[in-house]
């Protein structure tokens, strides 16, 4: 395999390839001269500063693309032409039109073409997913909270919705198997800098759910947390934690019968919520690039192995949310359908 772009994310995905046997990286593109030069340190493989310097010598049976997303689309382009699988780090492109065309060219030419958002992979998600009590409370929830805030890298080509909303959209979408219909956005930046950079979200979906997001690159505290609530318990995804990332629940029961009180009554008492019981489990910890390069080697030697696996169509159904939510944003924080 190749990777393109050896910058910010690049050195993850080319630790992770390497460690996994099913792969050998042959060759890092980067146009900086500097990380060129700590990749071949690193790894002692051919670097190059442009794609197309990628010689046919041998075949490459994917290539990661982990470079700005104005350039996903060219670059996912000439490498599914020559009949390459890729791999392209989220948002997958800069718009529903570019991934879907992204996995029509790859249709076409018989690759495929998968999207890293990661949080498919992570453990905490897993949790929620194969938890038994966990996926009940999910299955039953009432509540989804998430803040995904910190004092982070303002992007040039695409705003803090395409950077960290994708990834609580990308969740949501695994646990409710549906797009929301409806979203809002309300800028909270107030620099005059048109790109979107903070913003609390909601997305409401076809059964009257909400969730709530807050995400921003102007916080000065890195938050990465998920609060999730049924009627009578909750879980709680914490990432940076690392005592205790995952959290249950259990509210103490109520005893009030609210039906029964008068509508004076009800004008006059506080409904009163208290914790109950408090777990906090062991779960397994591991790298979700791991896992998703190994899930990737194997779904490539055997076809349909893991049919879950994100894909470009999977981009396009998370940047209609995405665009949805630009749009309320241009109206000033209007209700959109998706």
């Amino acid at each position: 395999m190749a990777l393109i772009g050896y910058g910010y994310w690049g050195p993850n995905l080319a630790r992770n390839i390497v460690l996994n046997s099913n792969y050998q990286l042959v060759a890092i593109v980067d146009q900086d001269e500097k990380r060129r030069s700590i990749a071949n340190s690193l790894y002692g493989v051919s670097t190059y500063a442009s794609h197309e310097e990628i010689g046919t010598t041998q075949k490459i049976d994917l290539v990661i693309i982990s470079t700005r997303p104005s350039s996903h689309k060219f670059l996912a382009s000439h490498f599914i032409k020559n009949h390459v699988n890729v791999l392209i780090t989220k948002p997958c492109g800069m718009s529903s039109i570019e991934a879907d065309e992204i996995a029509s060219l790859a249709k076409e030419f018989g690759v495929e073409v998968f999207c890293d958002f990661t949080y498919h992979y992570s453990p905490l998600v897993q949790f929620l997913t194969t938890n038994p009590l966990a996926n009940a409370i999910v299955k039953e929830m009432r509540e989804y909270t998430s803040y995904r805030t910190s004092l982070g890298i303002v992007q040039s080509d695409v705003d803090v919705l395409a950077d960290l909303a994708v990834h609580d959209i990308y969740i949501l979408l695994l646990l409710k198997s549906e797009l929301p219909i409806f979203v809002n956005c309300l800028r909270t930046n107030t620099s005059d800098d048109s790109q979107l950079q903070a913003a609390f979200l909601t997305l409401t979906w076809a059964d009257g759910f909400t969730a709530a997001l807050h995400v921003s690159w102007n916080s000065p505290k890195k938050v990465r947390l998920i609060s999730i609530a049924s009627k009578d318990r909750g879980v709680f995804l914490e990432e940076m934690n690392r005592e205790a990332p995952v959290q249950l629940v259990h509210f103490a029961p109520n005893n009030s019968d609210y039906g029964a009180l008068t509508a004076e009554e009800r004008y006059t008492r506080n409904v009163s919520f208290t914790m109950g019981n408090i777990e906090a489990p062991q779960i397994e910890m591991f790298e979700a690039l791991a896992q998703e390069t190994a899930l990737i080697a194997q779904a490539l030697r055997v076809s349909d192995t893991d049919s879950t696996i994100p894909t470009a169509r999977t981009a396009a159904n998370v940047w209609r949310v995405v665009e949805a939510l630009r749009e309320s944003n241009r109206l000033g924080g209007v209700g959109q359908n998706v």
